[in-house]
């Protein structure tokens, strides 16, 4: 099936993100429905069947177009139907078709830190140390490379030797705000850019909100250090709290107006953030130290987790081993239950 399909059908109007992967999720694919509409009429309705059967014919030609200029440009997509989509998106209701990203696409051991563009000395102070802790247990930090706290979360990460993912609101070969130009640099050459807008899009005041569910959608959590009452972060702390991600908030003086919309996070039911703690506490995964303290591995189980070094067939994994397959089945069993291990479309994934 090729990526062309699913750039095309992300070209029809009238066919939303939420349908497409519904109709994605019944055929397996977009390729089906594409080239014979007639399979929709069933469980979609005549409507959908029409819409898809009378799309204009140049849109064949746009996408082949769109795939080409993102090829030159030197990015790369990623579909739904692709095991390199990162899985946290694909469980969300309304997944982008495909995706442009340059670098590592992020694992499951991710978490967004968001914020206001206008922040305090106490918004970078916090925002700095809870990067730093969560990057030196190897967290994939992901924000939106917007002016602020967003930059702050890339910078320190970078700073520090992690991965960071910025997503961007508009086209990945776009730079905005401009004053970010290094940083976006920076990420392209160290980290991973993602963008499910079309090359050489604008970004605008519509685009950011639909940005914002891609930053939810790619986490396991959403941190929001700093953020007044109407920042766009909100936007995404709601996002993740609809997709039922963990959404932590950091408290902060009622004076201080970059940090109203943290207080009314709280008062939401939000899960105050005072200390890295209350992250392990709800994401203990996250934390390889109390994790390595509290779990006793067998020397087999330190030997499968040391060949898991990315997504991993578990044939690859006898190989690497020498465990025989029947044993090495038994083993994985017992470690997903321990919560070490996860299998992703039918590659292994080490969650420490």
């Amino acid at each position: 099936m090729s990526i062309i399909d699913y750039i095309e059908f992300s070209f029809i109007k009238g066919i939303g993100n939420r349908s497409i992967k519904r109709i994605y999720e019944e055929f397996g694919n977009l390729s089906l429905p594409l080239s014979n509409p007639e399979v929709l009429i069933e469980k979609f309705g005549k409507s959908v069947y029409l819409t898809i059967k009378n799309r204009p014919l140049e849109l064949r030609e746009k996408a082949e177009k769109e795939y080409e200029l993102a090829l030159k440009k030197g990015f790369s997509l990623v579909s739904l139907a692709d095991e390199k989509y990162p899985q946290l998106l694909k469980e969300i209701p309304d997944p982008p078709v495909y995706i442009y990203y340059k670098g590592k696409l992020p694992d499951d051991k991710s978490i967004s830190i968001v914020g206001s563009r206008k922040f305090s000395s106490y918004g970078k102070t916090i925002t700095t140390k809870f990067v730093e802790k969560l990057v030196n247990d190897g967290v994939c930090i992901i924000s939106g490379l917007a002016a602020g706290i967003d930059s702050i979360a890339h910078s320190v990460t970078l700073e520090n030797g992690g991965n960071t993912v910025a997503v961007l609101g508009n086209g990945i070969d776009q730079i905005f705000p401009y004053e970010n130009k290094k940083l976006y640099e920076k990420i392209l050459e160290n980290g991973c850019l993602i963008s499910e807008f079309p090359i050489g899009t604008k970004a605008s005041k519509y685009t950011f909100p639909i940005r914002n569910r891609i930053i939810a959608g790619l986490s396991y959590g959403t941190i929001v250090t700093e953020a007044g009452e109407k920042s766009g972060a909100l936007i995404t702390a709601k996002y993740a709290n609809e997709y039922g991600r963990i959404v932590f908030s950091v408290p902060t003086n009622i004076t201080n107006p970059y940090g109203k919309g943290n207080n009314l996070l709280i008062k939401e039911g939000a899960i105050p953030l005072t200390e890295i703690e209350d992250i392990y506490e709800h994401i203990p995964y996250f934390n390889k130290n109390n994790f390595v303290e509290n779990i006793q591995l067998s020397e087999e189980e330190k030997k499968i987790l040391n060949v898991m070094t990315e997504p991993i067939h578990i044939d690859t994994v006898v190989e690497k081993t020498g465990i025989p397959y029947g044993k090495l089945i038994n083993l994985i069993f017992e470690m997903e239950l321990k919560d070490l291990v996860s299998n992703v479309d039918g590659m292994y994934i080490r969650k420490i």
